[in-house]
């Protein structure tokens, strides 16, 4: 009964935190960090209550891979505490959930921002580029320019990695991902394209630990490079995190507006009167392009499969992947992948690659629309509340609106108004 009276008191301190107009969103993790060295609470408890019971869990999966004894299982898309008397009171579960607080301040300093650094509306970077990969890179399909996958076999074959965290298609239905530690590049070229459903790349970071696979880079979209970071640097320092922090190498991050549910690939299936198993790929630029096993290319309203956007992608507020050493996109020039470089380590790999003539690029500037709708997509969704001052899932329900992309659609943050007003002036 103390224990649960004491999770009833961190979870009051830190709603009345949420309700104060004056804290630091910074300042929220002190609702838990406080009891770490007077041993802790039973954190999963809160992250039940706070996060994943009112449907604010975007899966990430960071509870889950930082757990130092397993008490999580990860069902669909989100943690279930299925050992729960394991909790051993570490708070590591929560104070890696980037729905529950901001990053830290000085994730720049430790994620070694490149110098000099610019903010054009996409997150910080060194410079950009737009990259498609050359006839002397391997043979593989990979979507738009190929970067990705192209960066990956060639730090594997340098060995500068052991192993990536990617996501491979689930056999028989091409558009679903499972996660998967990639340790050849035959693994590497068969996770190549990307899926427009949600894959849980980052659970896979349990198995990397456990087998020792070191060093290690990851691919993962923005709420997923996210908790990587707050694993990797969190003030409560355990072995787990500490293990992140020393051997993971490279972040790359997808740029990401929202995912969408199975029952969305279903629907474009029986639209085609094919089965989900026929469609080859889906990419999206403006609208659905469907590629088929048969060769066809279908389009399909962008608008139209909205519906079947994940709701859970309403509590992300980064396109770009602000925090990744890489960030890469689909916008731009057909055929090439808009690469942000962010970190010396992002720069490092990239210049790496780039001697060895395995790619081609076309300067940033080249393309200022694609530079400029960029900035444009990565606004709208920081242009919204925190998450964990944001409607629970029952309450949007009650709204009748579940969708990410329009959810906030003119709503202004406060204190901005102004600069919003002078920006139109």
């Amino acid at each position: 009964m103390e224990l649960d009276n004491l999770t009833d008191e961190v979870h009051a301190r830190y709603q009345k935190l949420l309700r104060d107009e004056n804290s630091d969103p910074n300042e929220w993790a002190y609702a838990w960090r406080s009891e770490y060295n007077r041993g802790g609470f039973k954190a999963v408890d809160m992250l039940m209550r706070e996060v994943v019971t009112p449907g604010k869990c975007v899966g990430c999966a960071a509870c889950l891979t930082i757990c130092p004894v397993d008490v999580f299982d990860y069902v669909e898309e989100k943690p279930v505490d299925t050992r729960h008397d394991a909790c051993v009171f570490c708070e590591l579960c929560v104070d890696v959930c980037p729905v529950l607080r901001p990053v830290d301040k000085d994730l720049p300093e430790q994620i070694k921002l490149k110098e000099p650094i610019q903010d054009l509306g996409f997150g910080p970077f060194n410079y950009g580029c737009f990259v498609r990969v050359t006839e002397k890179a391997p043979k593989f399909v990979g979507q738009d320019g190929g970067l990705c996958s192209a960066l990956l076999i060639h730090m594997l074959n340098e060995g500068d990695i052991e192993g990536a965290i990617i996501g491979t298609e689930v056999s028989g239905n091409p558009q679903m991902g499972t996660a998967n530690i990639a340790t050849t590049e035959e693994e590497i070229i068969a996770g190549a394209r990307s899926r427009y459903t949600y894959q849980p790349n980052t659970v896979a970071l349990v198995e990397a630990m456990k087998s020792d696979i070191k060093p290690i880079a990851v691919v993962g979209v923005p709420c997923q490079v996210d908790g990587v970071r707050q694993q990797q640097f969190s003030s409560i320092r355990l072995d787990v995190a500490k293990w992140y922090q020393e051997n993971i190498k490279l972040v790359i991050g997808l740029f990401c507006s929202e995912s969408f549910t199975e029952d969305g690939i279903q629907s474009l299936a029986d639209d085609l009167e094919v089965t989900k198993a026929e469609i080859k790929n889906i990419n999206i630029k403006g609208k659905v392009v469907i590629q088929l096993d048969d060769g066809r290319e279908e389009n399909k309203s962008l608008k139209a499969f909205g519906k079947y956007a994940r709701p859970a992608c309403l509590y992300c507020m980064d396109y770009a992947a602000d925090n990744a050493d890489i960030g890469l996109g689909g916008i731009g020039p057909d055929g090439y992948t808009f690469t942000v470089i962010r970190t010396e380590a992002g720069h490092e790999a990239y210049q790496s690659i780039l001697k060895t003539g395995w790619i081609e690029e076309i300067p940033m500037d080249d393309e200022p629309k694609a530079r400029d709708l960029l900035a444009r997509l990565s606004k709208y969704k920081r242009n919204r509340p925190l998450p964990a001052l944001m409607p629970t899932l029952e309450e949007r329900i009650e709204i009748g609106n579940l969708d990410p992309k329009n959810f906030y659609k003119g709503w202004v943050k406060p204190g901005t108004e102004n600069q919003d007003q002078e920006a139109s002036s």
